[in-house]
C-alpha cells in the first residue's frame, strides 16, 4: 500500500501547487468547519478531495478518516487516517513546511500498520511499515548524532509553564507548526525532543500523529502521552486528543519529568 500513499502524496503535491501558483490569494479562505471542529480552507478541500478522488477511482480497501470530512465507511476492516494538509498556515503563507500525513490500521494508534509522511514544499517523504523499520525516500532512516541540543516545541497559546524551563536548558528551539514533520525531525535525529502539550486540554489529534507516530517509532524512537507518561495509543475518532511527547533517546524522558515537576 506505500506505493498508493507515494502516488497520492504526488497528486496532493501537483495541486496544491497549482491552486497556489494559480488562486494564492483565496487559499486561506475559511469556507466550512470541518468534522474535526477546527476551519477548513480552500486549499484543505483541494488535498482533501485529490486523496477520496485516488481511493475512489483505485477502489482501495480502505475507510477513509479525514480532517475535514470524517469517517467515510466503505465497509472494510481497515482505514486510511488522513491529514491532507498538515501545516495549512504555512502552505497558505508559502512557508515550505507543510505535508501530507496518511496512515493505515484498524482502530487505533496502536495497530497502525503503515505511515507515510511528505513534506509537500519540497517532495521529500517519509514512511514505515510496522516491524519493517522507517525510510527516508527509499533508504532506512539512520539518526544523526546531534553535538548540541534542538528541541521543537509547539509554541501556541496556553502552552505549559514548564515549557519555558525546557526553553531555557535546550541549546536551540524550534517551533515549525507542522506536527509530523516536526515529529520526523526526532526519527531523524534532528531533534532530540518535540513537545505539543496545553494548559486545561489536549489538542493532537489521530490525524495529526498517526503516520509519524510508527515512523518515530520505527526509526528506534519514542512516543508518549504527556499526561500519563505512557506509550501513546489513541482510538480513531477525531473527538479525541492529547498532549504528546516524542524523543529519539531514553535519556532525554529524565530531562523532560524534570522539567514537568
Amino acid at each position: 500500500m506505500i506505493d498508493h500513499l507515494k502516488k497520492i502524496s504526488l497528486d496532493v503535491k501537483r495541486a496544491v501547487d497549482e491552486f497556489m501558483e494559480n488562486s494564492p490569494e483565496i487559499s486561506g479562505e475559511i469556507i466550512k468547519i470541518g468534522a474535526d471542529g477546527t476551519p477548513t480552507s480552500r486549499l484543505d478541500i483541494v488535498a482533501e478531495d485529490v486523496v477520496f478522488k485516488y481511493v475512489e477511482e483505485n477502489d482501495l480497501p480502505l475507510n477513509i478518516l479525514s480532517e475535514e470530512y470524517g469517517f467515510l465507511a466503505r465497509g472494510y476492516d481497515k482505514t486510511l487516517v488522513l491529514d491532507p494538509l498538515d501545516g495549512s498556515y504555512n502552505a497558505e503563507n508559502n512557508i515550505p513546511f507543510y505535508s501530507i500525513s496518511m496512515a493505515i490500521g484498524r482502530k487505533s494508534l496502536s495497530d497502525v500498520e503503515e505511515g507515510f509522511v511528505m513534506n509537500l514544499a519540497s517532495g521529500r517523504y517519509y514512511w514505515a511499515i510496522k516491524g519493517s523499520g522507517a525510510f527516508f525516500m527509499e533508504k532506512r532512516i539512520r539518526r544523526m548524532e546531534r553535538k548540541e541540543s534542538l528541541g521543537v516545541i509547539s509554541l501556541g497559546k496556553n502552552v505549559r509553564d514548564y515549557v519555558f524551563k525546557a526553553i531555557e536548558e535546550t541549546r536551540r528551539i524550534r517551533s515549525m507548526g507542522c506536527a509530523s514533520l516536526e515529529m520526523i525531525m526526532v526519527a531523524e535525529g534532528n531533534a532530540d525532543y518535540f513537545i505539543y502539550d496545553y494548559k486545561n486540554r489536549n489538542v493532537l489529534r489521530i490525524i495529526d500523529i498517526a503516520a509519524s507516530t510508527l515512523i518515530v517509532r520505527e526509526s528506534g524512537g519514542y512516543v508518549l502521552d504527556l499526561d500519563t507518561f505512557s506509550d501513546l495509543d489513541m482510538p480513531f475518532d477525531l473527538k479525541e486528543r492529547r498532549n504528546i511527547v516524542a524523543f529519539s533517546k531514553i535519556e532525554t524522558l529524565d530531562k523532560i519529568r524534570g522539567w514537568k515537576k
